[in-house]
């Protein structure tokens, strides 16, 4: 197998930084892997190689401490590369201060071919036994426990999202995947991104207002490509649907909707990530700034330690059924167009007070029912449409 000896040149840089060091980092450097609370990861694939190392050592900060961190150095395109990544920069070895509950730290890894690849741990006893390490895979919706499984098998490609995985330390969080679609930008096959490719999504979230009043600092610098729209996800514990009222919530999230139906975190390619304690049953509603809102119809259930739900894939999949969401194509289904007020009725108060004032502006908009950036008569006709329709979730 090739050996790509980017992380020895990394591993040699900290070593001449930290020569008159006395510590159990300079042990490590000097070739000791007997620290403690020191993380290998290694990955194999494409037939090369290539490691990263995360350790946790207190006098350590989170940013880059020169005698301690070790930037990533590039390989070659067909070598797999994994890195940690810190606000200014990418590490192949990264050394943080110590770690409390649900301690995350971002891996970048990318490929240069379509194959299977490894991951391997090596260090986890090296931590406290009461410390559990996990590896989640945002892509394939796996949590990996790397305490019980130290080798985890994949497969990747170029074009896969450089932010897939993630190590947690000591995890209290909930991973969520959903899908869904709203009516307005739906094409037949996924859903048009114009208000993205047109510079009109906002960088801060738009749930700060009445009727969502939700005050979450989501924001980005840019809105990444093939970004629909801002979307607003809640997260209710509640014993069934029928009781899952607002009174039950327990977290709030505005996240990403993306054109394929997927919802992101603000980087476009984590999953959502709730810290919370559920007692009872998670129930997922989605709020959108002009589609009527959808609840789960039944709890969500843990796969491979993510919990997964499709809105779109059944008239079931939403409380309330059919007369609460609507059929886009045969057997794909949509949150209803048409709530300009977010009052979770489409009524006429959604022509009048939104539609009318609007009508030939052009910008990001809540008349703009077909999210295309433009208030026509495209879209008074899907309010046309759904006149008299409601929103299912318990109020």
């Amino acid at each position: 197998m090739k050996i790509i000896p980017v992380i020895l040149v990394a591993v040699l840089l900290m070593l001449n930084q930290a020569r008159s060091q006395d510590n159990s980092v300079k042990m490590f450097l000097d070739g000791s892997k007997s620290a403690d609370s020191l993380l290998s990861l290694a990955v194999a694939g494409n037939s090369y190689s290539d490691e990263t190392l995360v350790y946790f050592y207190y006098p350590a900060t989170v940013g880059f401490d020169s005698e301690y961190d070790a930037y990533k150095i590039p390989g070659i395109y067909a070598a797999p590369q994994l890195f940690s990544i810190i606000e200014c920069c990418n590490l192949a070895v990264n050394v943080l201060p110590t770690f409390s509950t649900n301690y995350i730290v971002q891996l970048g890894f990318s490929v240069g071919a379509d194959t299977d690849y490894t991951i391997t741990a090596d260090g986890v006893d090296t931590f406290d036994p009461s410390t559990t390490v996990y590896l989640l895979d945002s892509r394939d919706n796996v949590l990996v426990n790397l305490n019980t499984t130290p080798i985890y098998t994949f497969n990747a490609t170029p074009d896969d999202c450089l932010k897939r995985f993630k190590l947690y330390f000591d995890l209290t969080s909930k991973f969520v995947a959903l899908n869904a679609f709203l009516e307005g930008p739906f094409n037949g096959a996924d859903m048009n991104s114009n208000l993205q490719s047109n510079g009109m999504i906002p960088l801060n979230q738009p749930y700060n207002v009445f009727p969502w009043n939700y005050s979450g600092s989501e924001s980005v610098s840019s809105v990444p490509a093939n970004v629909v729209d801002w979307v607003l996800v809640e997260l209710r514990d509640a014993a069934d649907a029928a009781s899952a009222s607002p009174s039950t919530m327990v977290s709030r999230q505005a996240a990403f909707l993306m054109n394929d139906g997927s919802i992101k975190y603000t980087d476009a390619c984590a999953n959502l990530d709730f810290n919370v304690t559920l007692s009872q049953g998670m129930f997922i509603v989605i709020h959108h700034r002009n589609h009527l809102d959808i609840m789960s119809a039944t709890a969500l259930t843990e796969t491979d330690g993510v919990y997964q739900f499709d809105f779109s894939s059944g008239v079931n999949q939403v409380f309330g059924g059919s007369l609460t969401h609507s059929e886009l194509t045969t057997g794909v289904w949509g949150m209803t167009s048409g709530d300009g007020n977010g009052d979770g009725e489409v009524d006429n108060v959604d022509k009048d007070d939104v539609w009318v004032p609007e009508g030939s502006s052009i910008g990001y908009l809540s008349g703009d029912y077909d999210m295309s950036g433009a208030v026509n008569n495209v879209d008074l006709n899907l309010w046309d449409t759904n006149s008299g329709k409601g929103s299912g979730v318990p109020d």
